[in-house]
Order: structure tokens, then sequence, then C-alpha cells
């Protein structure tokens, strides 16, 4: 659902990115005067989620605490031209500015657009809820647009007198390229913070080059101070910041998400909206990078049967031939073994497996159970049910020449931990653990490797597969 608000607004940038300039504190090259709007130099508009408390374009405020805190990436739009950028200050703070360029040292010192330093605008906006009247937060937002690919940028985020220190953060591969990548799947974090920024530690000495995150970062998405101990999060000397301001991370929603605005409100997603979306496009979406393509979908809605619509109209844009793997990646898993959440997964398995099917996904990435889980490869239903029919696999349970699709819950990322059977007590498990962990998945061309891994870093489950 789209909120509109009309306020005046100025953007302003350099050659760097393309789409718009200015020279040197200039007449700005666009002036929309209303909310959605469409960020100078991108193909595509944003809006704010329903529940926002106000909205402004103000740039020069700063309050008592207006240093930029929380920071960090995801894609609203194509990866390989685009990054987006979220943080959060003090209430009174209005200053919304990212500058950016692929000199470090231009950018540490530019205060402003300037050679070889671009400037890009954003908005920000006050977030409240009903239950925790006393705990509103100020978040910003920007989009940098017109980038080249596989090229690593320099950024900081802020305003004069209040500049965040300066990340990096690459832009993807051309579409379809068989350049290997590395992205990191994670989920149910549940407001353990610590255990989180260990992991995030991780995922950084992995080099992940981006995160998919399965749903659930807090126990109550209401309660900001839930959020802010997440992204507050320490493992010694390593912040879970220094992470999240430099490799993008796309999350799904998760039954302690909620859409809320608060969620909704603090990542930077795709927002083309598609019938039956809510949360102004952001609550199902899909991306490339590489030559893979990742459906990120909403479990937790009410009716499953719109996201069947999506997928299959999502999908015809996609050429097999150029982008060979495709993930589907949201909260509540098709299969669990497990007496916990077991009937939650009798909806995603029966309304959606079918077209996980069809679509010849490759490997369905999921939650919600706090463990760790792998079957093997899955095609099909057994006769007059909605039981997966396991398909070829080899010896360590993975698809022989793509028989089937692999099903993954990763809800081992800092939550209380459930129970779970042993593989043998499922006709569909290949690799069960109840264990902290993530796991990391490279691409190289038409070969997947993957791992999972404990906290300590031994690895729980390993394989290698090729198309």
């Amino acid at each position: 659902m789209r909120t509109t608000t009309t306020f005046a607004l100025f953007f302003a940038c350099t050659a760097v990115g393309t789409g718009c300039s200015e020279n040197g504190g200039g007449a700005a090259t666009k002036t929309p005067d209303s909310f959605p709007y469409t960020p100078a130099g991108c193909s595509y508009s944003v809006a704010a989620p329903d529940g926002t408390e106000s909205l402004t374009m103000s740039r020069s405020a700063l309050g008592a605490l207006p240093s930029p805190k929380h920071i960090h990436v995801s894609w609203s739009g194509a990866p390989e031209s685009t990054f987006a950028v979220s943080w959060a200050t003090d209430l009174e703070t209005l200053a919304t500015q990212v500058v950016y360029g692929t000199d470090k040292a231009a950018v540490e010192a530019a205060d402003g657009p300037g050679a070889g330093v671009a400037r890009q605008l954003g908005h920000t906006m006050q977030l409240g809820s009903a239950l925790f009247a006393n705990q509103k937060m100020r978040t910003h937002e920007a989009h940098v647009c017109g980038l080249s690919a596989n090229t690593t940028y320099y950024y900081k985020v802020g305003g004069p007198g209040a500049w965040s220190a300066v990340y990096d953060v690459a832009t993807a591969p051309a579409p379809g390229s068989a350049e290997k990548f590395k992205f990191a799947l994670v989920g149910d974090s549940r407001s353990g913070a610590d255990i989180f920024a260990q992991i995030q530690e991780k995922l950084s000495g992995e080099g992940v080059d981006f995160e998919v995150f399965s749903g659930d970062f807090v126990d109550n998405p209401q309660n900001q101070t839930h959020w802010e101990a997440l992204f507050d999060g320490k493992s010694g000397s390593f912040t879970t910041q220094q992470m999240l301001a430099s490799r993008p991370l796309m999350p799904v929603n998760g039954n302690h998400d909620n859409l809320t605005a608060y969620y909704v409100g603090q990542f930077a997603l795709p927002q083309e909206q598609s019938t039956g979306e809510l949360a102004q496009g952001e609550e199902w979406y899909s991306f490339d990078y590489g030559n893979a393509h990742f459906l990120m979908l909403d479990s937790e809605a009410t009716d499953l049967s719109a996201q069947v619509d999506f997928m299959r109209a999502d999908m015809k844009k996609v050429d097999r031939q150029k982008t060979p793997w495709v993930f589907a990646v949201f909260h509540t898993t098709p299969y669990t073994c497990g007496s916990t959440h077991k009937s939650d997964s009798d909806e995603p398995r029966a309304k959606w497996q079918p077209v996980f099917d069809e679509l010849e996904v490759d490997m369905v990435l999921t939650g919600h159970v706090h463990n760790y889980q792998r079957t093997v490869p899955i095609r099909g239903f057994k006769p007059g049910t909605t039981d997966g029919a396991p398909a070829q696999a080899t010896a360590n349970g993975v698809p022989v020449k793509g028989s089937g699709t692999l099903y993954v819950v990763s809800g081992g990322a800092s939550g209380d931990l459930y129970g779970v059977d042993p593989p043998a007590s499922c006709y569909f498990s290949q690799v069960t653990e109840k264990v902290h962990h993530y796991v990391v998945i490279e691409i190289e061309g038409k070969t997947l490797r993957y791992k999972a891994l404990r906290l300590d870093g031994t690895e729980l489950d390993k394989f290698e597969y090729g198309k």
C-alpha cells in the first residue's frame, strides 16, 4: 500500500553516477514534489511504508546525536548498477546524504560533491509503534544508481558535520556472467545480537558478496530496542555494522517481522508491486546476481496463491541459458524433520512445491525452525499425498543432473535452538543438527559449492554439484 505525502525534494550528484549532475552547489536537476519519488538517475520509484509517522526531505537539521548508526546496504534496483543504504540517527537529525566514488581517499575528504565524488540525497522517516509509544526512531534511506558493474565503490552517509566512517560496497557482475561469487544464508536471529555478530564476523572472513536472510530478525518487531540491540551487536572488536554496511543483506518477511513499519522501514528493497502484494511492493520481490536468480517470497502471507502468479510471471523473464541457477528464499519451510512447526509446513508445501517443480528451482532456502536441515532432492508428490517424492540423488544426497530441488532449513542465526530428529527418522532428510550455524554458497559458472558451518568454523554439511 503506497503512502503519498507532498513536500519539496532536491537532488544533487556528479559524474560518478549517471543521471544527474551538480556544479559545486548549483541548481539541482530534479525537483519532484510528491512521494513516492524516483531517486535521481534511478529507474525505479521509492515509497514509504504504512505506519510512517512523518516524512521529510530537509537536509540541514542536526540533533544532539547526529552520527549515523545501524548502517546497512541492500538493493532496490539492479545489483550490477545500484545500491541503497539505510541508517538511523536521533529523531531531530534530518541530514540525509550519501557521498560516494571509486577513490577512498577522495570520499574520506569530501564534504559534498566534487572531483571524482558524487552525492545523492535521500529521504528520512520517523517510525513509531502503538505498543511502544516512547520508542520512536529516525531512519534514513538513500539510493545510488547508474554505477558500473563489478566495481567497488566507497561511501559515507549523513551530512556536513555528521558523516559516518567510509565503507566499501561492490556492484554485481554483469547479468549472466559466469564469474565466481559467494553468498550467505542466515535466518532467525531473534534478537540474539552476540551470536548474530559472531556469524557476521565469520561471513566477513568467508568473503561473501551478499547475504540472504530467511526471516525473523527480532522477537518483537514493534519494540525498537530489539532492533537497536541487533544492529549494535559485537563480537570482540568486530561490529555487526562492519559487515552489514559493506555487504548487501536481502531479507524476507518472517512471522516475527510481520511486515511492521520497523521491518519495512529499515530495509530498502525492490518495490515493483504485484497483485495482492502489501508493504508498498516489498512483501515479495526478485533479483539477479551474476548468473543466478533469487525469488524472495513471503510464506507468512494470508493467501499464498498470489505469489504463484508472481513466480510464473517473474520466471518468464529469466533466460535459463544465461541464468541457470534459481533459488527461492522464504521463512516457513515446506519440510522439517521434527515436531516443532511441523504443521506450518503443510501450506507452503502444497501450494508452492508444484511451482518449484514446474520452474525447476534448484534450492529452496528457509528458516523458522531453529536448527539446520537439508533434504535429499525432491520432485513431485507421492501419489495421493502432498508428501514430496525423493528424486534421483548421489550418495551425498545431491541432485543427479538437476533431478530435483534441495530444501534447506537455516534457522540458527542466534535464536533459541529447537530439537530435530535424526535424518533416518524422516524419509526426505539428508542432514539434520541442532546448532547455531551459517551457510555459504559459491557459484562458478554451472558449478555450485555449498557448505554449512557451525560457529566454531567446523563443517556440518558440504557438497558440490553442477548442471
